[in-house]
């Protein structure tokens, strides 16, 4: 329990982890704006981070050790972003739609992890775990696509293959039983046998 295995551990999540905590200092420092500027978070934002602070989960998850509120952080990003990966795979390539559909849950992922009191370099797993809902969500839809066109395309082979055979050959040699008549055929050695005359039966 803690954070020990993050710090010491040789699973991909440990190592990830300890990368980027090197890296994100650097940016931060990086970006730091200058002192004269003071920036506020809009009272939008505020009051939603209030809203989900006073909610159950969050009040459970709050004591909770770091790896198990990563773990449920993780869990809550990736199946918020498995209907937007879904929905990702009927706009346009980064289109605004396509944009608003990969960002949509990043704001309540980010607050979600201030109100359980989630350290900045916990972002990486938090942004994995989203990249892989998205992925989950955008796979299944192009799978779902996918039968349903096979679907789509294995009705009309059926309609296609109902409407041949109900005008195959043989449909129509039945049908053109109806103009059906007799011919008179001679024959030179019934007439002199019997001076009579045979029909045969012919369609046309």
């Amino acid at each position: 329990m803690g954070n020990e295995w993050l710090e010491t551990g040789n699973c991909p999540i440990a190592k990830s982890y300890r990368a980027v905590s090197r890296v994100l200092p650097l940016v931060a420092s990086t970006l730091q704006p200058p002192p004269s500027m003071k920036l506020r978070c809009p009272p939008a934002i505020v009051a939603a981070r209030a809203a989900l602070a006073r909610t159950a989960l969050v009040k459970n998850l709050r004591p909770q050790p770091l790896p198990a509120k990563m773990l449920v952080i993780a869990l809550l990003g990736m199946a918020v972003n498995v209907p937007l990966g879904m929905w990702k795979e009927h706009t346009e390539k980064f289109s605004l739609q396509w944009f608003a559909a990969v960002h949509a849950a990043v704001p309540f992922i980010a607050m979600l992890r201030k109100s359980v009191l989630m350290p900045k370099t916990a972002m990486a797993l938090t942004i994995g775990a989203s990249i892989l809902g998205q992925i989950i969500g955008s796979r299944a839809e192009r799978h779902r696509l996918k039968t349903g066109a096979s679907k789509e395309r294995l009705k009309v082979k059926t309609a296609i293959a109902a409407a041949v055979d109900r005008y195959s050959p043989s449909q129509v040699s039945g049908n053109a039983g109806s103009n059906c008549g007799t011919e008179m055929s001679w024959d030179p050695l019934l007439i002199k046998a019997s001076g009579s005359k045979s029909s045969t039966s012919v369609c046309f």
